[in-house]
């Protein structure tokens, strides 16, 4: 498989980043989020610690993707709960 390498800009810091399975922009996508992050935490809360603004991108980022992830898993329910509801119907309908 061929490896993608490019380099992007997050918060000021060049990173080379190499990946088997994620096209360029993709990656270029990512590093935006998380440049965008990064951003919106040193603004409101000015800390000397690019680390530190890292950390708190990265929780709110995956306190982002565990939210979203919680709201599928609940309409993937819902949805086969439907689903056994109307085969339930179909059953009784059809002799």
């Amino acid at each position: 498989m061929k490896k993608t390498e490019i380099v992007v800009n997050i918060f000021g810091n060049d990173y080379r980043v190499i990946s088997d399975d994620l096209n360029p922009e993709r990656i270029k996508e990512v590093a935006e989020i998380v440049n965008v992050k990064m951003k919106e935490i040193h603004r409101e809360f000015p800390l000397p610690s690019t680390t530190k603004i890292a950390v708190l991108a990265c929780l709110n980022l995956v306190d982002d993707y565990l939210r979203r992830d919680d709201q599928h898993k609940k309409k993937i329910s819902e949805m086969e709960e439907r689903i056994r509801s109307l085969i339930l119907k179909i059953d009784e309908a059809v002799p």
